[in-house]
């Protein structure tokens, strides 16, 4: 037998068993996979699984209720009251800056705390192009704001961060 025909002899016999342990591995995965849709199909008929879905589902709607009906009314009213009138004193200086800007609605969440959520709005732009007559287009308000302003990050509550101190934080 020549070397050609002992390595073909070779190959064939490797197939031969590469091709078997194939077979083998596929059998098994279908069996495999068979168990594991019959049981799957146990659990999904099974009475007693069903009544426990619906009581988590009956638990799960009364957390709900029982959360909104924690609102304290009277809080939600100051919620509003005092949302509303951030409202109007920011519409106020953005008017005395002569930005185009309002904030145009208000968008309360009623969670524990509560979220409160500013959507802002061009005034008086029809076509959308442009800063309305008698405004101030951001940019230059930003621009002569920065010029003026050395007073560092100011945050929204008022107060002001100087910049060692943010670096001191970004460094921690």
């Amino acid at each position: 037998m020549s070397f050609l025909d002992r390595a073909r002899q070779a190959a064939s016999q490797a197939a031969s068993q590469a091709a078997e342990q194939a077979k083998h591995a596929a059998e098994q995965a279908r069996t495999t996979v068979s168990e594991g849709a019959d049981k799957a199909s146990t659990v999904m008929h099974d009475p007693s699984n069903a009544e426990k879905a619906r009581k988590a589902l009956s638990r799960a709607k009364s957390g709900v209720g029982t959360a909104i009906d924690r609102i304290d009314p009277g809080v939600l009213a100051d919620v509003v009251i005092k949302a509303t009138a951030l409202q109007e004193r920011a519409n106020r200086a953005l008017r005395a800056k002569g930005s185009p800007y309002r904030i145009a609605e208000i968008s309360i969440g009623a969670a524990i705390p509560p979220s409160v959520t500013f959507a802002i709005s061009r005034t008086n732009d029809p076509d959308g192009d442009g800063v309305p007559e008698g405004a101030v287009a951001s940019t230059e308000l930003l621009a002569a704001g920065a010029a003026g302003d050395e007073i560092g990050v100011q945050a929204l509550d008022g107060s002001t961060i100087d910049e060692a101190s943010l670096a001191g934080e970004v460094d921690a």
